[in-house]
């Protein structure tokens, strides 16, 4: 990490709206936007949990909008749903397109929003690395799970339908959402086990951000906030399903990271992350919380300072230690965590063996973004020896 502080900037447009019900607030900005026809794009489980129906009533409601319901994404999400997602919207003159869920579905919003705009079939810009020059059709994300930050992110991530690679594209010009509503409300129903997946995939956003190279002062702010966020509420929010309280800091703090992220990096817990949910559908926040650990551990040496601090934000006590000895608390923190929640530290623990780990690696080494903004380096001998770890 470099002492000096070097120039930098920092630049966010998609709108937030925060609080207990501004979910309410969505026809107002469907009419600032002058729509008519409306995309609600969100997967099954959003269906069943009834918030579409939320969702959609408001879009109903509003004056001179037709509703599209596009109810197909699923975990994961493979680039040819977005170019049918896009097939349906152009067969409904949609200009509108809203995102309800958890980062899929949002991700999946902007892909179908992208394509709109820019047209083409969403791999040519995932794996052929196609330029978006037009900003994507107006969009309004709705998240409904504290993980991704996919309402404030100028990236769309998909899986390679003839590959399995699972990545993202980013342009910071034109992948956009206009407005983002942030209500604790939709994180009602929300099933433990899967908050506490989604909450762990916002701590591995603000760790591997926090100490990314890239990071500024700006980002470390929001991501060292968001760590306290995280680990002053998220076993509130996992033990007792109704303390919106709780469920409402952990949907800020997956933002501010969200923000933070965007423009500081990821880092090798997610090029890890990525390949175990392309080629094996571990879901994106399991796959995060099983990396952080061996990850911090293998980074600790090159930012031993920020581990410390990290370590502080989730509320241990460093008095007499030294910052490596600092730096460990906060890796202990974090599997404690894992074990309170009862999530997979094990490939074997979701019967993956030790026969995977050379395509795992080799795809975890296929994202240079974020091996790039990593504090330390790897090569794949090295993301081998951090898979074996989690045998």
């Amino acid at each position: 990490m470099n002492s000096v502080l070097e120039k930098f900037v920092f630049d966010d447009p998609t709108k937030l709206v925060y609080g207990e019900g501004v979910l309410k607030e969505l026809p107002e900005h469907l009419k600032a936007m002058g729509a008519t026809s409306v995309m609600l794009v969100c997967d099954q489980g959003i269906v069943k949990a009834g918030i579409a129906d939320k969702v959609a009533d408001l879009i109903r409601k509003t004056e001179g909008v037709k509703l599209c319901l596009f109810d197909k994404i699923m975990a994961n999400p493979l680039d040819t749903i977005m170019d049918e997602g896009f097939e349906f919207a152009r067969e409904n003159n949609v200009d509108v397109v809203v995102g309800s869920g958890g980062g899929s579905s949002l991700d999946s919003a902007k892909g179908i929003a992208l394509l709109m705009t820019n047209g083409g079939k969403l791999r040519e810009y995932l794996m052929e690395g196609k330029e978006v020059r037009e900003k994507i059709a107006p969009t309004i994300c709705i998240p409904t799970t504290a993980g991704t930050g996919s309402e404030v992110t100028r990236t769309v991530v998909a899986t390679d339908h003839v590959t399995r690679f699972k990545d993202g594209f980013k342009n910071p010009d034109t992948i956009v959402a206009d407005v983002a509503l942030l209500d604790p409300e939709l994180m009602a129903n929300l099933p433990s086990k899967i908050l506490a997946a989604c909450g762990m995939d916002a701590l591995t956003h603000a760790i591997e951000s926090y100490t990314s190279w890239k990071a500024n002062p700006v980002t470390d702010s929001l991501n060292l906030h968001a760590v306290k966020l995280i680990g002053a509420n998220i076993r509130q929010a996992f033990a007792q399903p109704a303390n919106l309280n709780a469920k409402g800091r952990m949907l800020l703090a997956s933002c501010m990271t969200g923000i933070a992220f965007d423009q500081a990096g990821l880092g090798i817990a997610h090029c890890m992350g990525h390949p175990l949910g392309g080629l094996y559908d571990v879901p994106h926040g399991v796959a995060c919380a099983m990396t952080l650990p061996v990850t911090m551990k293998y980074n600790l040496i090159s930012c031993p300072e920020k581990m410390a601090e990290i370590a502080v934000a989730l509320g241990e006590n460093i008095d007499g230690c030294t910052s490596l000895e600092a730096g460990e608390k906060a890796i202990v923190a974090v599997q404690r965590l894992m074990q309170d929640f009862d999530l997979p530290m094990r490939l074997s623990d979701l019967g993956i063996g030790e026969d995977a780990i050379p395509k795992l690696a080799e795809d975890a080494m296929g994202f240079p973004g974020m091996r790039g903004a990593n504090p330390r380096d790897i090569d794949q001998a090295g993301m081998e020896k951090l898979f074996r770890e989690l045998l």
